[in-house]
């Protein structure tokens, strides 16, 4: 716990009132308490240190095939950004107009940045609601505003009808996006090593639902040999240190 320390009033002593061994003596110990402050050693000093940050992903091996996946990119500071990328070793094309993402995460360690880069090569250039920049064709992209309220970050990027789609033959960046350390955050608890139980832990989030990781053509799931494309993040999670 921090203390606020004031000074108090007192009644001042004229300057050349008392006897000379008592304004002596109260100028030894007036130097005294000035020498830790001016010799920059005060033990009780202050020191704020920048928050730095650390993306952990386990790399993803090539299987599922196909599936999305992350992959992380870069770290300054506070922020680190990771690609959503779309793994493709089947040898046919994936066609898609559209895909949605779901992030699960604690608000109060980790929160979400402006960093929200959709790969132009796939859908196009991103174009979010009432934007005056956009052209007839942009994919029309979405993102929830209260993330780092909820602990839910909610994406999704589609085609305009009419407008031209996607087709991946191989590995695409689907998008990069960024997280940074809202505070310090320790790394998974050891033992056991458990990454899915680390508390900056960034999940996600696949399976049947509105919202989920899914790959989308005319509204509904792509199917790969009969089965949707699944999602693996790695059990990804953020830790900070200073």
């Amino acid at each position: 716990m921090f203390q606020t320390w004031t000074r108090r009033r007192t009644t001042s002593t004229p300057p050349l009132s008392g006897p000379p061994l008592t304004r002596l003596c109260a100028a030894t110990v007036f130097v005294a308490l000035l020498m830790p402050a001016c010799g920059g050693h005060n033990k009780t000093e202050n020191r704020i240190r920048p928050i730095e940050a650390r993306l952990t992903i386990v790399p993803f091996p090539g299987t599922p095939d196909p599936a999305v996946f992350l992959e992380g990119t870069s770290a300054m500071g506070d922020l680190v950004t990771m690609d959503v990328r779309l793994h493709n070793g089947t040898g046919t094309p994936i066609d898609f107009d559209a895909f949605t993402l779901e992030f699960h995460f604690d608000p109060l360690l980790v929160n979400v940045t402006d960093v929200f880069n959709v790969n132009p090569a796939v859908l196009g250039q991103c174009c979010f609601p009432n934007s005056p920049t956009c052209s007839s064709c942009d994919p029309l992209c979405s993102v929830n505003a209260d993330a780092d309220t909820t602990g839910v970050l909610l994406l999704g990027v589609a085609a305009l009808p009419g407008c031209p789609t996607a087709s991946v033959t191989s590995d695409a960046t689907l998008l990069t996006l960024g997280f940074t350390a809202a505070t310090t955050i320790p790394g998974p608890p050891v033992p056991p090593n458990d990454p899915n139980a680390a508390p900056g832990r960034i999940s996600l989030i696949s399976g049947a639902g509105h919202g989920d990781c899914e790959i989308l053509q005319n509204v509904g799931e792509v199917l790969v040999n009969g089965q949707p494309i699944p999602c693996t993040d790695g059990s990804a999670y953020l830790t900070g240190t200073n």
